[in-house]
């Protein structure tokens, strides 16, 4: 009976301890962060029932969170949103409770009444990439921009009402519209091997997988089997994640193939438009801003914003081939992650210098990541 009693007390205390898990969240730089994401390994969290979770803030009121597969068939990581200006720290609690229901704010979905578009979208701006299906029609591997003016998630309704010919998305009926052009060209953000000044532009993916889709955080992969370098043939895997409230994509690229030491060329399609282009190698960044119109019209539809972010060394930033582009060496086999995006100054952009700010500290603070501790 008493060794009973002890193993109860024992089990109570060891609940007792772990009944929260405290995590301190400092901004150890030089700018502010907003809404950006935390990520915590559940291999953290293994004493709680996952379907309980809840993310307190300092003041303990709920914040919003998604529990990540990642791919796989148990659950992986967890993230939550953090708003800290720079210098600052706050604590953030994790413990069971009584989840709020909070409203989804990014999607991914594969469209294959679309002829095969994997697009997706967040609580700001929207892209899409080409599959199989265009083969005939000579898509490229570059990212179509859909501009935004709704915290919404619209695509799903802006495919059914354009297949159905209710209304289409190159029209703004009141929550934004897909006016922009990408040819065989990278469009905002597309990525391929640059050989003498010569871009290497692939074509469609031809598989896909997604990882995860929403609330918070989307993320998929795309396979492509055929990425022309010179007389060669790589192959290339792309991870493309969006969180909620961002203006940016991270890219995670992979090549494979038989060569080893080779350049990249993530770039903008340059839009035949009255345009403003900033960044430098030095700076980590290219950035542009143009006078949209609607597709087929000279209407114009507000000023438009695209930007790469670069997380390596950047060899040359130039123009070439009506594309603005940043060069990095690459070792075939290995990861390469960049950052792409757009924006509107119809929804949260006032002016081509907040754009160019923007992209300016988001390279500050992927060389100053926020600091995470976990106190049980």
């Amino acid at each position: 009976m008493k060794n009973h009693l002890f193993l109860f007390l024992s089990v109570l205390l060891f609940a007792s301890c772990n009944s929260k898990v405290e995590i301190p969240v400092f901004n150890n730089s030089e700018v502010d962060r907003i809404d950006e994401m935390v990520e915590i390994c559940l291999c953290e969290l293994t004493n709680f029932d996952i379907s309980k979770l809840v993310v307190l803030d300092p003041n303990g009121k709920q914040v919003p969170y998604q529990v990540l597969y990642k791919g796989e068939d148990t659950p992986q990581a967890l993230i939550f949103p953090v708003t800290l200006k720079a210098g600052k720290e706050s604590v953030f609690i994790v413990k069971e409770g009584k989840p709020e229901q909070f409203t989804a704010k990014t999607k991914v979905r594969f469209v294959p009444e679309r002829k095969d578009d994997m697009s997706w979208e967040n609580d700001r701006i929207g892209f899409r990439m080409y599959g199989p299906a265009l083969a005939n029609e000579n898509p490229s591997n570059g990212v179509d921009v859909w501009l935004k003016r709704t915290s919404e998630l619209v695509f799903d309704k802006w495919y059914k009402n354009d297949i159905s010919q209710k209304a289409s998305y190159h029209q703004d009926h009141g929550e934004g519209l897909d006016c922009y052009n990408v040819g065989h060209t990278l469009g905002c953000g597309g990525i391929c091997p640059i050989v003498n000044d010569s871009l290497y532009i692939g074509r469609y993916f031809d598989r896909y997988k997604i990882l995860d889709n929403g609330p918070l955080r989307s993320s998929f992969l795309l396979y492509y089997d055929f990425v022309p370098y010179g007389s060669k043939n790589l192959k290339a895997e792309l991870l493309v994640t969006i969180d909620a409230g961002s203006s940016l994509n991270e890219a995670v690229i992979r090549y494979t193939g038989d060569t080893i030491n080779i350049q990249l060329a993530a770039g903008i399609f340059l839009q035949d438009t009255v345009q403003t282009i900033a960044g430098s190698a030095t700076q980590g960044y290219i950035a542009y801003a143009e006078n949209a119109v609607a597709n087929g019209t000279k209407i114009s539809v507000g000023r438009r914003y695209e930007g790469v972010v670069f997380d390596t060394p950047v060899v040359a930033v130039k123009q070439l081939q009506n594309h603005l582009i940043g060069v990095c060496n690459y070792k075939v086999g290995e990861p390469f992650r960049y950052y792409f995006g757009a924006g509107w100054n119809k929804f949260g952009i006032q002016k081509d210098s907040d754009w160019f700010g923007f992209l300016s500290d988001k390279r500050i603070a992927l060389s100053q990541p926020l600091k995470v501790k976990i106190l049980k």
